[in-house]
């Protein structure tokens, strides 16, 4: 779909203050600043966010979303014919971390919200929020609903499995600024996903 010439300045600008949030941090960019990479005129920037605030706020709620929403698609491949959790797992979280890593607004995102999060409370909330947590607890339920896993309680399995894969790669590759080797990634979901069934394997005490 064609976007109109209101919605490509503001996909602009919006790319435009990520990067340079990310870059300068929110005090030291200016919206004359955002406005002359974006190439458009600092009424039009105004015009289209309000002010730098509720820019910046829009910026970083509208490309988590932008990111969850492509995880939320992977995730949601996997159907009530899964009849290998294991496999299963392994291959769907290797799909969402590659489109995850391979996204050049992850890292800018998540170097931004870690530098302003002191600043912003407010940051923590909308982070909390978005997480990936209630999709992979819809994913969670789902397997164990077709009798593959032992989870009474599905966000709190979610939360180990995202622990066990996301948040080791996150913690290995410095949240994204270090480049990991397929082969690590691939040992980090792997090792997680079957330390995970352990727990909540099909059969064990839920």
């Amino acid at each position: 779909m064609q976007l109109s010439v209101s919605e490509r300045k503001r996909a602009d600008i919006a790319r435009a203050a990520l990067v340079l949030f990310a870059r300068d941090g929110y005090e030291r960019t200016s919206v004359d600043a955002i406005a002359a990479e974006a190439g458009v005129s600092k009424r039009t920037v105004y015009s289209h966010y309000g002010d730098k605030e509720k820019l910046f706020l829009l910026v970083v709620s509208d490309t988590y979303d932008q990111m969850r929403e492509r995880f939320a698609e992977i995730i949601g491949r996997m159907t009530g014919e899964v009849t290998d959790a294991e496999k299963s797992l392994i291959a769907t979280i290797r799909e969402a971390v590659a489109e995850v890593s391979h996204s050049p607004e992850r890292a800018l995102l998540l170097r931004l919200v870690i530098a302003e999060m002191p600043h912003m409370p407010v940051l923590l909330e909308l982070w909390r929020n978005r997480g990936i947590t209630p999709i992979l607890t819809s994913l969670v339920t789902r397997l164990a609903a077709a009798g593959l896993l032992s989870a009474d309680d599905p966000e709190q399995a979610a939360g180990h499995l995202s622990a066990l894969t996301f948040g080791q790669i996150n913690s290995r590759s410095m949240m994204g600024t270090i480049l990991l080797e397929q082969a690590e990634i691939d040992q980090i979901i792997t090792s997680g996903v079957h330390v995970f069934l352990c727990a909540y394997g099909a059969g064990k005490p839920a």
